[in-house]
């Protein structure tokens, strides 16, 4: 019983379909996850030691010529876009089939354009998940023939075309499950990644893809010698930015932080464990994870995202009481700087009760069974 999961090109677009999958097999006995990725991303590199079945493709997104600025240069980049998505249709067209697949879950990514595609030419039921806020240009393309649409925001269906609005579903995002509540303490996490048992962990993460900004803060903190006794900074760097990284950090005393380029799901799940605040971008499962444990957030949003709808997570989710939005740029134009990072850190670790009282708003907030939800209607659907 083969289901296609179809998303990639980040960790957000990608760890949904992971996810989805293994809860589908342990709902429906008998279906065989097959994954359709992008060469390159983040699911090259993780779908080899999941034990699923999986193609990567060569495919890439359209480019705005007005936005990019240069009208040619965007006419060729999009005249290959489109090449690579003609050939990648007619790649799966026959690989479906062959396969006999009985559904197509879409959760994000220039690849789920050729795997909706070729669902449509084949009949086959497609399912939407949508992370954000704001669907994306595949999202709302394919929405039009999908059976169901996942949202974790319900005004995303207003971004919808209206004749899709009925088949939205309200299930939240994806998560992975979260262990049980005693394989969840923190010291045993602090241990397990050789982070200090006492003290105050701050988790510092940018995303699959790092972000540049919030790196440079954080390299001011510490090359600064800003007062940080008493706390630890675990921090994600993003494989692109590890080296240059690692490099000029030179020999600062490591017993102020950690520094790693990217941590599997399974270390992801005890850096959330482990850590009392988290400063990351707004993204939409990056953000649905800290709410999920319970984990007061510094969420500094990427403004170029699209729609902006990484600022419209973070203020939601300030005015939940759930987290602190620190714009990356402030009304001054003045950039983030790590004096100011650092200060905002401070007055939550300094505040226990503030902390505490964002943590429960937090716990609030979340959707914990998203992710069994999802599944059980994918099941329904073809089971």
């Amino acid at each position: 019983m083969v289901v296609v999961f179809s998303g990639g090109g980040t960790a957000g677009h990608f760890h949904p379909a992971r996810n989805i999958a293994e809860t589908l097999v342990d709902v429906l006995p008998g279906a065989e996850p097959y994954f359709v990725g992008t060469e390159g991303r983040i699911e090259a590199r993780e779908l080899p030691h999941l034990g699923y079945s999986y193609r990567l493709l060569p495919v890439a997104g359209l480019s705005h010529p007005f936005r990019a600025g240069r009208p040619l240069s965007a006419a060729v980049a999009n005249a290959r876009a489109l090449w690579l998505l003609f050939l990648a249709v007619c790649r799966l067209v026959p690989d479906f089939r062959r396969r006999r697949a009985r559904a197509v879950v879409l959760t994000g990514g220039y690849v789920c354009a050729p795997a909706g595609i070729a669902a449509r030419l084949l009949g086959l039921p497609v399912v939407l998940q949508e992370q954000n806020t704001h669907p994306g240009k595949t999202t709302r393309l394919v929405a039009r023939w999908a059976r169901q649409i996942h949202v974790a925001y319900p005004e995303a269906a207003s971004a919808l075309p209206a004749r899709a609005r009925a088949r939205v579903l309200d299930t939240g995002n994806p998560i992975h499950p979260l262990p049980a509540p005693e394989a969840r303490a923190a010291g045993d996490a602090r241990r397990a990644l050789g982070l200090p048992v006492d003290g105050k962990v701050v988790l510092v993460v940018g995303g699959s893809q790092g972000a540049r900004k919030m790196n440079q803060a954080t390299m001011e903190i510490l090359q600064d010698d800003l007062p940080i006794d008493g706390q630890f900074v675990l921090w994600i760097t993003g494989p692109a930015h590890y080296d240059a990284i690692a490099a000029e950090l030179g020999a600062l005393p490591t017993a102020r932080y950690a520094v790693v380029p990217y941590l599997e799901p399974e270390r992801m799940y005890q850096a959330l464990a482990a850590a009392d605040v988290a400063v990351s971008r707004a993204g939409a499962m990056a953000t649905s994870e800290f709410l999920a444990w319970g984990l007061p957030a510094i969420l500094v949003p990427l403004p170029t995202a699209a729609a902006d709808h990484q600022t419209a997570n973070a203020r939601s989710l300030e005015v939940a009481g759930a987290a602190v939005h620190l714009p990356e740029q402030d009304p001054e134009g003045r950039e983030l700087t790590g004096k100011k990072l650092w200060g905002e850190v401070r007055k939550l670790l300094d505040t226990p009760g503030a902390l505490a009282e964002m943590g429960r708003a937090a716990g609030r907030r979340a959707r914990p069974g998203a992710t069994r939800q999802v599944a059980a209607a994918i099941a329904e659907l073809i089971g």
